[in-house]
């Protein structure tokens, strides 16, 4: 089995695209009266996210230069999102959404499930919590230096989707 902690050439990307195929998976269980906050946008001026929710007939509020560790649209309902892969990043952004307590989807390994900090910061809100678990592996996308999107099928780690009071029916968590 791998240990990262021996690998001296792995590094943490956080400039992978999530595909549209993605929010896709989950369309039937995002309300389609509420308004979205597509919220880690921070500096993502590639990303399609946005674009790809409002193509699913979702109002979707976003700003590139907005940090959600600082503040958030004044109005929307739910937050739907792919926060950055890095933990130290992640974990702040946990946080801050236990702080708005808004209900969210996210996208994310799901090694963060097994992790102590999960524990911590939802401490209180356990119950709260929903595991959306796709039937596939999810690609990332990632620009190449001529500006071409691809998704490589070598993604080295599986994706859940986290939902925070978003009371979804038990039938619904296993996405065919």
């Amino acid at each position: 089995m791998a240990n990262f902690k021996d690998s001296k050439h792995f590094n943490v990307h956080n400039d992978y695209y999530t595909p549209k195929s993605a929010w896709e998976n989950i369309q039937h269980i995002i309300p389609k009266d509420k308004k979205i906050w597509e919220a880690c946008m921070l500096n993502s001026h590639k990303s399609k996210s946005p674009q790809y929710l409002t193509e699913l007939g979702f109002d979707v509020v976003y700003d590139t230069s907005m940090n959600i560790l600082e503040s958030q649209p004044d109005e929307y309902d739910i937050i739907v999102s792919n926060p950055p892969f890095e933990t130290k990043i992640k974990k702040e952004i946990l946080k801050r959404l236990v702080e708005l307590d808004k209900p969210f989807i996210l996208l994310m390994n799901s090694l963060n499930m097994y992790s102590k900090y999960m524990r911590e910061i939802f401490k209180d809100n356990l119950q709260h919590l929903q595991i959306i678990n796709p039937s596939t592996k999810i690609h990332y996308g990632k620009y190449l230096d001529n500006g071409d999107m691809v998704y490589d099928k070598k993604t080295s780690f599986y994706s859940i989707y986290l939902a925070y009071k978003m009371n979804i029916p038990n039938e619904q968590l296993w996405i065919e």
